[in-house]
C-alpha cells in the first residue's frame, strides 16, 4: 500500500480530524486512535447499536484503538514515546487545552523533531475568530453555503451531509501527504492547519467565482440549475423520483426521444438552451407529466438505454443496494468484534497499482491499548 510504514496518531474527535486520519489508514498507514477515558465525543452522539454510534463507526475504519489519559503524567509519558515512533499527528484540540495536553507543535517536536502535525478547527488557529467553538453547520453558515442552499422562496438550508467536515477531512489527508513529500525532500517536519470555513469556500469555487467576477450573487435554485434546463427532480408513477439534466441541445433531443415526446423537441419555447432556461417552468410541467406515466424502474431503463443524463433519487436503503456502488466497493462488509458482519462506508478512490484496502473495522474503545504499549516496550 502507498503508506505502508507510515504511522499516524489520531487524537481527533467527531468527524473532520478522525476521517482525515482514516483516509491515510485506507492507504496503508498504521493509524492509532488515541481516546480519553470514556472515549471521544463521536461515541456519544446519534443513533447507536450496542456500544457504537453510527457516527463513530462511519468514520473510524482502518485504525487501532488506544485509551490514554493525557491529563496524567503516565499518559504524557506514553504520548511522548508514541510520538517518537510516529510520522503524523492529527487532532482538533483547541488552545489552551492543546498546550496543556502537550499537543502543540513545539511539544511534539521535542519528541520527534521531524514530526508532522495537522490540526483542524472551524475558523483557523489565528486571526479574529481563532479559538471560537464551532461545528459543521457553523462553517456552512459563515462560508455562505447555507444561504445558497434551498428553494428560491424558502429559508436558507444546510446541506444534508456534513459537507464542511468531510471536505476538511480530505484536506487533512492532502496536507499530511504534502508535508510527507516535503519531509522526504528536506528532512524537516512542519505544522499544517485546516479550517472548516476554508473548505466551505473551496467547495463553492464555481459560485464564488461567478459572484467575484460579476458582483452578482448566484440565486438560490433548489434542485434546478441557474445555467440550463431541464435540470430538476421529477416524480414517477410509483412516487419515486428521478433527476434529469440536459445541458446541451444533443442531450435535450435525446431526452425528448426517450420520453416519446418529439413535440417538445420542436416546441419553439424549448428550441435553444436560452429559450429552455427562460421557459423552464413550462418545461418542468411537461416533463413532470411525462415522468408520472410509469414507475421509476421502467423509466430509468428507457432513459439509460437512450443515453440520457438521469439518476434515481435514492434513499439510503437504495444506496446500499445500488449495483454500481457495490461494484465500486463503497459499502464493504467487515468482521466487527461486537457486531459481527458490519457494512461500513468504503474507500472513495482506487489506485491501479498501489491500491488501498480495509484491513480493520472501527476499533472498540481501548481495544489495542495493551498491544500498542507492548510494542513500545519498557520505559528507558
Amino acid at each position: 500500500m502507498p503508506l505502508s510504514g507510515i504511522r499516524v496518531l489520531d487524537l481527533g474527535s467527531m468527524v473532520a480530524a478522525p476521517l482525515g486520519a482514516t483516509l491515510l489508514g485506507d492507504m496503508g498507514a498504521d493509524v492509532i486512535k488515541i481516546e480519553p477515558p470514556g472515549g471521544e465525543e463521536g461515541r456519544r452522539i446519534g443513533p447507536r447499536r450496542g456500544d457504537d454510534t453510527g457516527l463513530y463507526v462511519g468514520v473510524n475504519r482502518n485504525k487501532r484503538g488506544m485509551e490514554l489519559d493525557l491529563s496524567q503524567p503516565h499518559g504524557q509519558d506514553v504520548l511522548r514515546r508514541l510520538v517518537a515512533t510516529a510520522d503524523i499527528v492529527i487532532h482538533n484540540v483547541r488552545s489552551p487545552a492543546r498546550e496543556k495536553l502537550g499537543l502543540d507543535y513545539a511539544a511534539l517536536a521535542k519528541a520527534r523533531p521531524d514530526i508532522i502535525l495537522v490540526t483542524v478547527s472551524t475558523y483557523g488557529d489565528s486571526g479574529p475568530y481563532a479559538g471560537r467553538p464551532g461545528i459543521d453547520p457553523s462553517a456552512q453558515a459563515l462560508g455562505g453555503l447555507m444561504a445558497a442552499t434551498g428553494e428560491p422562496d424558502g429559508p436558507a438550508l444546510k446541506a444534508g451531509a456534513a459537507v464542511a467536515d468531510v471536505t476538511a477531512a480530505t484536506l487533512v489527508a492532502y496536507s499530511a501527504m504534502l508535508a510527507l513529500w516535503a519531509r522526504a525532500r528536506d528532512g524537516q517536519g512542519q505544522a499544517a492547519e485546516v479550517a472548516l470555513i476554508d473548505g466551505v469556500v473551496h467547495l463553492q469555487s464555481v459560485q464564488l467565482g461567478e459572484y467575484l467576477l460579476t458582483g452578482e450573487p448566484p440565486p438560490r435554485t433548489g434542485n434546478r440549475s441557474p445555467f440550463y434546463a431541464p435540470y430538476n427532480t421529477y416524480t414517477c408513477a410509483d412516487g419515486h423520483q428521478v433527476h434529469l439534466a440536459a445541458f446541451n441541445d444533443k442531450f435535450y433531443r435525446t431526452l425528448c426521444q426517450a420520453l416519446d415526446a418529439p413535440q417538445l423537441a420542436h416546441d419553439p419555447r424549448f428550441a435553444t438552451a436560452t429559450s429552455r432556461l427562460a421557459n423552464r417552468d413550462a418545461l418542468d410541467l411537461e416533463l413532470a407529466a411525462l415522468c408520472a406515466r410509469e414507475p421509476r424502474a421502467a423509466l430509468m431503463r428507457r432513459l439509460h438505454s437512450a443515453d440520457v443524463v438521469a439518476a434515481p433519487v435514492n434513499d439510503f436503503p437504495a444506496v446500499r443496494a445500488d449495483a454500481q456502488l457495490q461494484h465500486n466497493g463503497m459499502l464493504p462488509v467487515v468482521d466487527h468484534p461486537e457486531h459481527g458482519p458490519l457494512v461500513i462506508p468504503g474507500i472513495p478512490l482506487r489506485l491501479g497499482r498501489t491500491t488501498g484496502g480495509i484491513r480493520r473495522p472501527p476499533p472498540r474503545l481501548g481495544q489495542h491499548t495493551a498491544e500498542i504499549l507492548n510494542e513500545l516496550g519498557p520505559r528507558n
